[in-house]
């Protein structure tokens, strides 16, 4: 499997290397990269590969639902999971019959979510996201130029960075905050090493790492339009201590939602 995915990583440099489709090579084999600096960046760019750096930070993009995003090493690089929340969203969305409609995503990272929500629906709508890094920032207003969707940002730790006497309430709050727990730190999982540590674990990281989930539905009553809803993406041991946190704070836990793996990975609540 690891073979597989590193020579799909191989090609795809190669692509991007030569400015060329990704089968390209595949016509071409017997030719070489002549030019001395294709060849250079390509060496550059599979030494990278090499020691763990991931691909999409080597390149500076990576594909998203129907899109594609810029990713530094200032953001975490979305996951295929995380399009459970942009398909949620989507849906969700569609049954509101009001005119006009305020989405709010707390910890935006790279814009992926929200972005890809935006493009993919006809609703008018007002977009906020927050994210405590301004480099985060900076990534996500960069995707929202580029794909022409039009995003209010702010800086702050989750609500924190709204303002009550301006800000909300909203009608869709979509969160996918750190919940990798500290096990995971001291067991030294696959995650790269290369990607944010404050996006994976969070400020204060915990045993079981849902000390920001909890944080955001605490907080989120107050932010929610009496008909709203709050979708949390979380770890796949997370939904039964969530959920019943959630309950006694008041909220209700709409549906359950798995990934494609089976696993339990986000959470629809409403008040």
């Amino acid at each position: 499997m690891y073979d597989t995915k590193y020579n799909m990583y191989v090609r795809k440099l190669i692509s991007h290397v030569a400015k060329k489709p990704e089968y390209w090579h595949l016509a071409h084999q017997c030719e070489e990269l002549t030019d001395e600096s294709c060849y250079a960046l390509l060496s550059e760019s599979l030494k990278k590969l090499d020691v763990g750096i991931p691909f999409e930070y080597i390149v500076g993009w990576t594909e998203f639902y129907k899109y594609r995003f810029q990713v530094t090493e200032n953001v975490l690089i979305p996951r295929e999971e995380s399009e459970i929340l942009v398909e949620q969203s989507i849906m969700i969305l569609s049954n509101f019959t009001k005119p006009n409609l305020k989405v709010l995503e707390l910890g935006v990272g790279s814009g992926a979510i929200i972005s890809s929500i935006l493009l993919s629906t006809s609703k008018s709508i007002s977009a906020m996201a927050t994210d405590c890094s301004p480099e985060a920032l900076l990534a996500a207003k960069n995707n929202s130029i580029r794909l022409g969707v039009d995003i209010t940002f702010k800086q702050g730790d989750w609500w924190d960075a709204l303002n009550s006497n301006e800000d909300g309430p909203f009608d869709l709050i979509i969160t996918n905050p750190p919940y990798v727990g500290t096990e995971k730190i001291n067991g030294r999982d696959i995650l790269s090493g290369y990607e944010p540590s404050i996006s994976l674990y969070g400020k204060e990281p915990s045993q079981f790492g849902t000390n920001d989930a909890m944080k955001i539905i605490r907080g989120a009553s107050a932010w929610m339009e009496d008909d709203g809803r709050l979708l949390i993406e979380h770890g796949f041991n997370q939904r039964k201590i969530l959920s019943d946190f959630a309950i006694s704070e008041g909220l209700f836990v709409l549906e359950q939602i798995d990934d494609l793996s089976g696993l339990p990975r986000v959470l629809i609540l409403g008040k």
